[in-house]
């Protein structure tokens, strides 16, 4: 009888993760086209790893300070890309995210079904229906949606004293997310709650997530690079860059935060979850401080998406998570039937929208362009951009080709901020001799920018300067060739 009981379990089990992956995979698939940037980029670095193997260096963007200090902050996520060389890079990707997906949706479940929590196979889909925001953020193939896994195995082993589950998860961040400093908030988390409960505080959990930490980043090919990143990710990017708003930086509508009409559109329903988890988790906090500790991540990622809404696919799964422990002290046997019908119809009247921009954006570069660019640019040439957020479909679309900068602007910034200065300028201003200060500054013979009306001046200014020619304006694309190049003058 027992056999069978666990041979049942195993069955409940397989079947959530297949759902799982069947609504993982049903977005990605609903999306003709991926809908940020950092897709291509991460496809890219995947195509790279399986020709070059593991990476130290990235000469395909010389102005970043990647280029000679490389660290791969999102390593694990890489790796995923590099058995996928058969297929296109569209539908690598689609893989991918259908497979960190589930993997997030799949672990919130084990959680809660460890919890005894009643439903936990339905609480796991709530936060898919509970922010339309965080539906936009979820299918987005990148690494945030691993870390927010990883978050979620970190904070419950540390509540439940997990010591191995919690150092492997440790162990598995700093190859997996830049911020893998965030389990050791989380373990803090756990103890304050259990502080706050009269459980005592443990030294263990904090002592294995270090350890866990340390052999992740012994064991990292780009260890030294790695800390250095993180420090440059938290403190020029996330707090001078984005919370600082460091001039001439420009970060993406993601680092910005809510307006309030915006919180009420899509974070209303996340939002009274985690202020009522808050509320009956301290009711019941002797009773365990496990749905408090949740309570306390939710609030503190609440805060942080306050000030800025790429923390949304935090703050929605742990009040999500944070609810349905808490849920165990309320009578209410319907009670994630009705939140999901709630969640499902205001996000569905208020946040359908951002559900529906999944399905209409196209490809970057079109095959024909595509195939215009391989002929005119060469292998091996610098190519000059007007930003920096095409970076990665550019990489795609010209293998081993020379760019600016990927992944963040701010990384060319700490290279040499007076060339990036005069980058960021150039396309703007569009001053006299711009493609004279091209070929001699950086080195470049090729300028390669989309065709919008922001930077026609500078599109007019290279075609009165001597030596440049036009060699092509398809679709969204114009691309210049300034004649031979000068070696580029790096440093001030």
């Amino acid at each position: 009888m027992m056999i069978n009981d666990r041979a049942r379990d195993y069955v409940v089990i397989l079947g959530w993760l297949l759902a799982y992956i069947l609504v993982a995979g049903s977005f990605q698939l609903y999306i003709p086209y991926p809908q940020d940037g950092d897709t291509a980029y991460h496809a890219a670095v995947g195509n790279l790893m399986r020709q070059h193997g593991i990476l130290e260096a990235f000469p395909w963007t010389p102005f970043s300070w990647l280029a000679d200090h490389y660290a791969d902050k999102e390593l694990l996520f890489h790796l995923l890309f590099v058995p996928l060389g058969g297929m296109d890079w569209i539908s690598a990707a689609r893989v991918v995210g259908t497979l960190v997906g589930a993997t997030m949706l799949f672990a919130l479940y084990l959680i809660l079904r460890a919890e005894g929590v009643r439903y936990a196979g339905l609480w796991a889909l709530l936060p898919l229906v509970a922010s339309a925001v965080f539906t936009f953020r979820f299918v987005l193939v990148r690494p945030h949606v691993l870390s927010v896994a990883l978050a979620l195995v970190v904070l419950w082993s540390a509540a439940r004293g997990r010591l191995l589950i919690l150092a492997a998860a440790s162990a598995i961040y700093p190859w997996a997310y830049v911020a893998w400093e965030l389990p050791l908030l989380l373990v803090l988390a756990s103890e304050v709650a259990r502080l706050l409960s009269g459980e005592g505080v443990r030294w263990k959990p904090m002592a294995a997530t270090i350890g866990g930490l340390a052999v992740g980043l012994a064991l990292h090919p780009n260890a030294v690079n790695l800390v250095r990143l993180s420090w440059i990710v938290i403190m020029d990017v996330l707090i001078k860059g984005a919370w600082g708003l460091r001039e001439g930086i420009e970060l993406g509508q993601e680092f910005k935060p809510f307006s309030l009409g915006q919180w009420l559109q899509w974070m209303l329903v996340c939002t009274v979850m985690a202020a009522g988890a808050l509320v009956i988790a301290w009711r019941h906090r002797r009773s365990g401080s496990t749905p408090l500790a949740f309570s306390f991540a939710a609030l503190g990622f609440g805060v942080l998406t306050a000030a800025s809404a790429r923390f949304t696919e935090y703050f929605v799964p742990f009040s999500v998570a944070a609810m349905a422990l808490s849920s165990r002290h309320m009578p209410w046997r319907f009670l994630v039937p009705a939140i999901l019908t709630v969640s499902t119809v205001y996000s569905v009247a208020l946040g359908s929208e951002q559900v529906t921009l999944l399905a209409i954006r196209r490809d970057d570069i079109i095959p024909p362009v595509q195939s215009a660019l391989r002929q005119r640019v060469p292998p091996g040439a610098q190519v000059f951009t007007c930003e920096w957020g095409m970076t990665g479909r550019q990489m795609l679309a010209l293998p081993d080709r020379r760019f600016m900068v990927a992944l963040d602007p701010t990384l060319f910034y700490i290279k040499d901020p007076d060339l990036y200065r005069l980058w960021y300028r150039l396309p703007r201003e569009a001053p006299p001799g711009s493609a004279e200060i091209i070929r001699q500054r950086f080195g470049a013979q090729y300028v390669l920018c989309v065709d919008i009306q922001d930077w026609s001046a500078f599109f007019d200014r290279l075609m009165s300067e001597q030596g440049v020619s036009m060699l092509l304006a398809q679709d969204i694309w114009i691309l210049f060739d300034l004649g031979p190049p000068q070696p580029p003058i790096l440093g001030r």
